[in-house]
């Protein structure tokens, strides 16, 4: 128990110093317009679910995601990007168990790369869209948590990071905090960057091994008669913050620029499930996950 809030503690401090950097870009480089996807699947193995001390069966869970964009050079020292996207948290629970069976998020992604002065940048990411349990959809589903960070490139193998991420429905509605990207040898690089703090070692052109912690929270509206059916009516129309902490390792290799393929397995460590306002909280003990993506850009 020890080990694992340590690891816990370890997953919510480095998440919070970049601020969801895994929606950041890189901006085009040869080509003014460059086209970009990316598609996913994990799957998280059944896990015992609890509300306090009391047990309430088991829990499983697949998370899809399509993300699908076009990023333009619209001058040397700013880029844009516009995508799409759609992201879904399928969970496998008994009835009357407080845990929606479906939450997602469908919306889009704005992002903006600034070039400034003396190696510095600045990155701001949008995304606005519906985050809900996609039952009885209404303006409460309504949101657009952002993150705004300050990047310091002083040479090509180090980059320093100063973020803020805001999401007003969230139980924490602001944080962020100091990262760092840095190659300290050939072939290594240490990226203490949200979500996704890890090591990677470039085995060759093609092939990148990696190794770490990904970090996920989320805040979702349930329906206006959620409560009602699960016996619980002060859960009705509250906010839903999801929560799960993994950590593994994998791979990313690419075919070319057009397709890339990652692989990756590990442990999931919780689960979370945090209604705030009536503090009711749901967790589990743990479970084996596996994931696929596929991206590229054109």
């Amino acid at each position: 128990m020890k080990t694992t809030s340590a690891l816990l503690g370890m997953a919510v401090t480095l998440a919070a110093m970049t601020a969801r950097a895994d929606y950041w870009h890189v901006p085009p480089r040869g080509n003014t317009v460059q086209l970009e996807y990316e598609a996913g699947a994990a799957y998280m193995s059944g896990s015992r679910l609890s509300l306090g001390t009391a047990r309430l069966g088991s829990l499983d869970s697949t998370h899809t995601h399509l993300v699908g964009g076009i990023a333009v050079r619209a001058t040397d020292d700013f880029t844009f990007r516009v995508a799409a996207e759609y992201r879904r948290n399928d969970f496998d629970v008994g009835p009357g168990v407080p845990v929606p069976n479906v939450l997602g998020n469908a919306g889009l992604q704005l992002t903006g790369n600034w070039a400034l002065r003396d190696k510095v940048s600045l990155w701001l990411n949008v995304r606005p869209g519906i985050y809900s349990d996609f039952r009885d959809i209404s303006f409460g589903d309504v949101n657009a948590p952002f993150n705004l960070v300050v990047a310091w490139q002083p040479d090509e193998d180090l980059t320093w990071l100063l973020g803020l991420y805001v999401d007003l429905r969230s139980e924490f509605p602001v944080y962020g905090g100091p990262g760092v990207r840095w190659r300290f040898a050939e072939y290594w690089t240490l990226s203490l960057v949200a979500p996704r703090p890890r090591v990677e070692f470039q085995a060759s052109d093609d092939l990148l091994l990696f190794a770490g912690l990904e970090w996920r929270q989320v805040a979702y509206r349930v329906a206006r008669d959620f409560g009602t059916k699960v016996g619980n009516a002060a859960l009705n129309n509250s906010m839903l913050d999801y929560r799960d902490t993994r950590i593994g390792g994998g791979l990313n290799y690419s075919f070319s620029r057009h397709l890339n393929l990652g692989l990756e397995g590990g442990y999931a460590i919780e689960r979370r499930f945090h209604y705030y306002s009536p503090k009711v909280q749901l967790t589990d003990n743990g479970s084996g996950y596996v994931a696929a993506t596929i991206n590229g850009r054109f």
